[in-house]
C-alpha cells in the first residue's frame, strides 16, 4: 500500500521528463557529472564498479522511488563514484534537476526522513553484501548473498519464502560473489536440490529463508526479520 509520502513523493516527480532504457544500456558513467537527478519511475538499475581487470563489482540495485547517484545529489563528490545500468528491460526513469529534487526533500521533514530511511536501507543491503563476500567458502558467500537479496529485493509468497523481484543469470551470482559463473552454477544447483532455493529458465529466484537459516545458523541473519527487509 502506498503510504502519505510516497503519494506526495509521486506527485512531485510526475510533472518531469522520463527517460527509456534497454536492459544493459548504461544510464551513467563512472566519472560522469550528471546533468540532473535520476529517479526510477518503474524497472531495476544496477550500481557497479569495475576492477583493474574489467571485471564487474556490483555494489547494489535500486528500484522504484529510488534516486541516484546520491553522493553527487547531495553534494558529495563532483561526479558519479559507480555506472549505473539498466538491469530490466522496463527501467524508466525521471530527469530532475538536482536544486528542485534537494529543496523538495528538504521542504518537508517527514520527506526528509522517509529519504533519510532509503539511505539507511541501502546501507544496510550494502553491510549485507560485505558479509557475504567475507566467507571463504563459496556455498556460503553464495547463501549470504541469496539471503540479501531476498531480504532487499524479495517479495513475500509465504511465511519464510521471498521472491526476487528480477532475474538474475549464473554470471549475476559469479559478479556479486567472485566466483567463477561454473562455481557459482554448480553451487547454486547444490541449493536448489537442498530445497533452499527454487528457479529455472524464466521463473524468479524463490528463497526458503527457514533453510537457509537452518543451514547458516547465523545470528547475524536471524536478527533479520524477513517481513522488514530493505525492499
Amino acid at each position: 500500500m502506498i503510504n502519505i509520502h510516497e503519494k506526495m513523493f509521486d506527485q512531485f516527480i510526475s510533472h518531469y521528463p522520463t527517460r527509456s532504457y534497454r536492459k544493459g544500456e548504461i544510464i551513467i558513467f563512472q566519472g560522469e557529472a550528471p546533468r540532473s537527478t535520476f529517479v526510477i519511475r518503474s524497472g531495476v538499475v544496477k550500481a557497479y564498479n569495475l576492477s583493474i581487470h574489467g571485471d564487474e563489482k556490483p555494489m547494489g540495485f535500486l528500484g522504484t522511488r529510488d534516486s541516484f547517484p546520491g553522493t553527487w545529489i547531495y553534494d558529495k563528490v563532483p561526479s558519479a563514484i559507480y555506472y549505473y545500468e539498466a538491469f530490466t528491460h522496463d527501467s524508466v526513469v525521471y530527469l530532475v534537476p538536482r536544486d528542485d529534487y534537494v529543496a523538495f526533500i528538504r521542504s518537508n521533514p517527514a520527506m526528509a526522513l522517509a529519504e533519510l530511511d532509503r539511505y539507511v536501507e541501502g546501507q544496510l543491503g550494502l553491510s549485507m553484501q560485505l558479509n557475504a563476500l567475507q566467507h571463504s567458502r563459496a556455498n556460503e558467500k553464495l547463501m549470504y548473498t541469496l539471503h540479501y537479496l531476498s531480504i532487499a529485493h524479495g517479495k513475500p509468497i509465504s511465511d519464510k519464502k521471498r521472491e526476487i523481484e528480477f532475474h538474475l543469470t549464473h554470471q549475476d551470482f559469479a559478479n556479486l560473489t567472485g566466483l567463477t559463473r561454473e562455481t557459482a552454477a554448480t553451487e547454486l544447483n547444490k541449493l536448489k536440490h537442498l530445497k533452499v532455493i527454487n528457479y529455472g529458465q524464466n521463473i524468479p529466484y524463490t528463497v526458503d529463508l527457514a533453510k537457509l537459516q537452518s543451514i547458516l545458523n547465523d545470528q547475524y541473519i536471524s536478527e533479520l526479520d524477513p517481513g522488514t527487509g530493505t525492499a
